[in-house]
């Protein structure tokens, strides 16, 4: 086993150094390796940057095979375009319409969706196909437009942002019903609508955005007809897609915090109760005269205590019949 110990990495709650160490006797899946990282360190590794990635191929200069990393392909990870909570309120995100044999993923990058005129979903390569798009327009008595300019995945959604409120998200099947009766209205097959999904992602869920592909990598190519690459592995300093049950050696990380982010003291809250009787022929059952009164006690105690965290409050205790008398 080999390791290293990167420079320091800053984190929401203060600063860690990152140590790595390589396995190279021990073959595993990745998910075994998953495991075996989560149970004796922090987790499989997540690379940052390109210094970080040389200083473990200098690391792994003798290693002969594929070793994991944490990084992996996430087939599930489909989300829509609009974040806004409240337009989802009491409806699902997960309603999907594929074609049967949707989504295939078919030549590694299709990660955003059409519908067909059919009111079925394909998945396709985000930037080299081009198509009409669906816009949603909150607010709008028409709420779904359709643009019949053709444009890459992105690009439809930069325009939808620009000019309507988002691509349109599909949350049930009267929805899609009627997206499906604006094709075919509009005279079109097949237009872009609002789900994609982010397909690599961290064992840590850290994320980095760095990448070190080989030459045509990924390729989610099949593995033996079946198995498709859906876990990454690191030769020298490039990646590659493979099986996530093929066995190789693996990289663990230990995040090793040096620092803490200091938090500000937390100052105790308490309550106390003081009596002050009045007499006055003003009524102090109106809330201007109080809160008057009240700003004016507060000026008082300021001018002759640090008080910068206390607020005054009115309580009424009691009030005597025969005097407007207040405690």
């Amino acid at each position: 086993m080999g390791s290293i110990k990167r420079g320091k990495n800053t984190f929401p709650g203060g600063t860690y150094i990152q140590e790595l160490l390589l396995y190279t006797e021990e073959k595993l899946s990745w998910s075994e390796a998953q495991s075996f990282c989560r149970r004796w360190h922090d987790d499989l590794a997540t690379i940052y940057n390109w210094e970080e990635n040389n200083d473990i191929s200098n690391l792994a200069e003798d290693v002969v095979s594929p070793f994991w990393i944490g990084l992996y392909h996430d087939a599930d990870s489909w989300r829509w375009s609009l974040p806004e909570e409240h337009f989802y309120d009491g409806v699902t995100r997960q309603f999907r319409q594929w074609q049967e044999i949707q989504p295939d993923n078919e030549g590694p990058a299709e990660h955003c969706v059409s519908m067909m005129d059919d009111g079925f979903w394909w998945d396709h390569d985000c930037t080299a196909v081009q198509m009409p798009l669906l816009c949603f327009h909150d607010g709008a008595p028409e709420q779904h437009v359709l643009v019949t300019q053709r444009k890459g995945w992105f690009e439809a959604q930069s325009y939808c942002r620009q000019h309507y409120t988002d691509l349109v998200s599909v949350r049930s099947a009267a929805e899609n019903q009627a997206l499906r009766h604006k094709l075919q209205h509009g005279h079109t097959v097949e237009a872009w609508i609002g789900l994609h999904r982010v397909s690599y992602r961290w064992s840590d869920h850290s994320s980095s955005s760095f990448r070190s592909w080989g030459k045509n990598e990924p390729n989610n190519q099949p593995n033996n007809g079946n198995n498709t690459q859906m876990c990454v592995a690191m030769h020298h300093e490039i990646w590659m897609d493979w099986s996530c049950e093929a066995p190789f050696g693996f990289l663990c990380q230990n995040n090793i915090v040096v620092s803490e982010t200091p938090q500000p003291p937390k100052i105790p809250v308490t309550q106390k109760v003081v009596k002050i009787r009045l007499r006055t022929d003003s009524d102090l059952k109106d809330p201007a005269i109080k809160q008057k009164l009240l700003q004016q006690l507060t000026a008082v105690f300021h001018q002759h205590w640090d008080l910068a965290h206390v607020r005054l409050l009115w309580r009424s205790l009691r009030v005597e019949r025969e005097s407007n008398t207040n405690w």
